[in-house]
């Protein structure tokens, strides 16, 4: 396998997963959540720790430029990818650092393979055998942020569960709402750096052509009992105004290595709009918990750096066919 960070493509069973790497030192892979794809670890997420550790981000199936196939889309199979990657690029083990989504996966695979995980970093992950329900009426925030919504021509009911894949649904079938949006949290999925327009046609491609609506919200085996069996440290890092900080809780008391930070004033996607913050807690972690008495130290060359500024998978990808 290839050590640069130009994109690469692993063939696995039934699926491609595309990826990138870059730095040196401990193995450190970031995990995406739904509806983006790697782009969504911008630069000042993703310099910083590359300098210090040896990163491999990628798209997860379905998403990005990774393969779409018809199924496969619980977060043990998702997990199952995973492994099967860290495989390819010969990787015996890893700490992970998932967001949402991808903090399950991350879970699901430190459960199922815990030889393979050195650390667990979740951020803003829902775990739903701990977090069952998740309703829009239950977030002390709600109705400023349905107001907000409904300007937008974008609907969502107080009662309903798993209101974020409904929301991006909408969002991504909006130009107009993702436009209104730019610059704001909620336009974080769909933005410019994550596939802007080919990322929202991606996710309801997805959506409307795979398993996926129905698979995504199965808890595939990740019950209170499985996730008892995370031996290896976790950070749960949530924010402050998250809908999600039940699992936090949840996971605290559950897990028997398990360290709780809450950021101040931020909502879901805090590794973007806190990105320092979020690399000094995971710089931090990770260091703490580093498998090597000293992992080698590199700057990221001028020549990677610009590689991974450069275009988006998917433009990428455009620009290869």
């Amino acid at each position: 396998m290839s050590h640069s960070s130009s994109i690469q493509y692993a063939q696995l069973a039934g699926v491609t997963l595309a990826y990138r790497r870059l730095g040196s030192g401990e193995e450190v892979v970031f995990i995406h959540g739904m509806a983006a794809s790697h782009g969504f670890w911008h630069l000042n997420v993703l310099l910083p720790l590359a300098r210090r550790f040896r990163v491999t981000l990628y798209d997860q199936r379905g998403h990005g430029s990774s393969s779409l196939p018809p199924s496969g889309y619980t977060t043990a199979e998702l997990a199952e990818d995973l492994r099967q990657l860290l495989d390819a690029l010969e990787v015996p083990r890893a700490h992970l650092v998932g967001h949402s989504l991808g903090g399950a996966v991350a879970l699901h695979l430190a459960a199922q393979h815990p030889n393979r995980v050195a650390s667990v970093v979740v951020a803003d992950t829902r775990v739903r055998a701990l977090q069952p329900v998740q309703r829009p009426s239950d977030w002390p925030h709600w109705g400023s942020v349905k107001a907000r919504l409904a300007e937008l021509g974008l609907e969502l009911s107080d009662d309903v569960n798993d209101w974020g894949m409904h929301l991006f649904e909408q969002l991504a079938s909006s130009l107009v709402a993702r436009e209104k949006l730019r610059g704001t949290s909620l336009f974080i999925p769909f933005s410019r750096l994550a596939g802007g327009r080919r990322s929202a046609e991606r996710w309801l491609e997805l959506l409307n052509t795979t398993s996926a609506r129905r698979d995504l919200v199965d808890v595939a085996g990740l019950t209170a009992d499985k996730l008892a069996r995370v031996a290896c440290p976790v950070l749960a890092i949530y924010g402050e105004r998250s809908t999600t900080l039940p699992s936090q809780a949840a996971l605290s008391a559950l897990l028997p290595d398990c360290r709780r930070v809450t950021v101040p004033g931020a909502g879901h996607f805090f590794p973007i709009s806190c990105p320092d913050l979020f690399v000094r807690e995971v710089c931090a972690f990770v260091e703490s918990h580093a498998q090597t008495a000293a992992a080698a130290r590199v700057v990221v060359p001028v020549v990677e750096a610009a590689a991974v500024a450069g275009p988006s998978l998917a433009s990428k990808r455009r620009a290869e066919s």
